[in-house]
């Protein structure tokens, strides 16, 4: 079952383009047809402006390229030249790093395309 739209939209869409006292709400709908021309109305389900918003963030995800910088505060104070060991430690231990660097000692690829991986052990 489609859920439409509320016609309470337009109305909202309509005041607040010609008193220009929200143009921000006037900015998330489009323009409605004059009330006298129904037949170019064309409806438009909530699962349909949901499925074709969510393919436009998919496709905007998919052309970028994932980079991921880790950021370690050397002291709680945030002076120069004061490094404190534990509270280092510590974010390293919980953002995963200690524990990469241990998989890759144990001689796990941490950094291979699956190909080389694959050529590496001789599959």
């Amino acid at each position: 079952m489609r859920t439409p739209i509320p016609q309470q939209r337009h109305h909202l869409e309509s005041n607040s383009r010609s008193t220009n006292n929200l143009p921000f709400v006037a900015s998330l709908f489009p323009s409605f047809p004059d009330q006298g021309s129904k037949s170019s109305y064309k409806f438009t389900s909530i699962d349909a402006r949901f499925t074709q918003q969510l393919g436009a963030i998919m496709e905007s995800l998919n052309t970028t390229e994932l980079h991921y910088i880790q950021c370690v505060k050397p002291n709680m104070v945030h002076k120069p030249g004061r490094f404190e060991n534990l509270n280092v430690i510590q974010q390293l231990r919980c953002g995963g790093v200690l524990e990469a660097i241990r998989i890759g000692c144990a001689g796990y690829p941490t950094r291979h395309i699956f190909y080389e991986v694959l050529d590496r052990s001789g599959c």
